[in-house]
């Protein structure tokens, strides 16, 4: 059995709590609840790696130069490098949402307060560009992204085509196949189970992983994906970078960065990171 892990537990208090769910060099996550009026701060720049925010519970302010977008549940935000832009909680009640950081550049270490610098700078001291080419998509298909497939039995859909990161929505009925055993050798891929119940085929054995789970496969790492189960199911899908995982999609990049499983099997499974959000 895959082990699921419940995180690292950064800070905890009633009005905030943060729990760093993965920290590999392509990507930091975090899991944020937090109360009415966090992030209530100055805006900053990465000037090096791209952010993005999703919002499972209450609501949220992107503000950034020259507009400010409310942020619902159910929503992403991609925020390219070198755009200035800061999130606060706003509305009457607590909101439930993950970070993400692509590349890593430290995050993990940022927040654990181990590390002396981390790429997020004041825009005084920044190049900053165009803050249009933030990104917002709501998710389920109902409107934003791009539907690559569209069947009652199957749908995908790109909902952020960076450089940075991929980020997909797969909603599959019961019994529909997914990606048979293969290996990434220069980027990192990672799934989140929103509901139903996904399995995950790896050298050591098959895995059904339940709503709320995160599981983040390094490069190196042999692994597949069905819906196995007798009923509905809907993931999240991130590739880092993306090496024009949206493309491959498309059907127009046939030398995608995705390859079968070597002779030796790969990278040990144990590499890979499993952790379950909070309830």
């Amino acid at each position: 059995m895959v082990e699921i892990g419940g995180g690292e537990l950064i800070f905890g208090s009633p009005k905030l709590n943060v729990t760093l769910l993965a920290d590999i060099d392509q990507l930091a996550v975090v899991e944020v609840r937090a109360a009415p009026g966090w992030g209530n701060a100055s805006p900053h720049v990465h000037a090096r790696h791209a952010e993005a925010l999703h919002a499972f519970e209450g609501e949220l302010t992107l503000q950034l130069e020259d507009r400010v977008h409310s942020i619902g549940p159910e929503t992403w935000v991609f925020v390219p490098r070198q755009i200035a832009h800061a999130f606060e909680v706003t509305g009457d009640r607590p909101a439930r949402f993950l970070v993400l950081h692509a590349p890593a550049s430290g995050f993990g270490d940022y927040i654990r307060g181990t590390a002396a610098a981390f790429d997020q700078l004041s825009p005084l001291d920044a190049v900053t560009r165009d803050p249009g080419l933030v990104v917002l998509r709501r998710t389920g298909g109902a409107e934003g992204g791009e539907n690559i497939t569209d069947r009652p039995e199957r749908r995908a859909t790109v909902l952020v085509d960076a450089e940075e990161i991929t980020i997909s929505e797969f909603d599959y009925g019961a019994g529909e196949r997914g990606a048979p055993p293969h290996v990434h050798h220069e980027h990192a891929d990672a799934f989140l189970v929103l509901e139903g119940e996904f399995t995950f085929h790896l050298r050591d054995g098959s895995h059904a992983l339940p709503p709320g789970t995160l599981v983040l496969f390094p490069p190196g790492v042999v692994h597949g994906f069905d819906n196995d189960s007798a009923a509905h199911a809907r993931v999240f899908n991130f590739h880092m970078p993306s090496l024009g995982f949206a493309d491959y999609m498309r059907g127009h990049n046939p030398n995608f960065d995705q390859h079968d499983p070597p002779e030796d099997g790969g990278l040990d499974p144990a590499s890979a990171i499993t952790v379950r959000l909070a309830s």
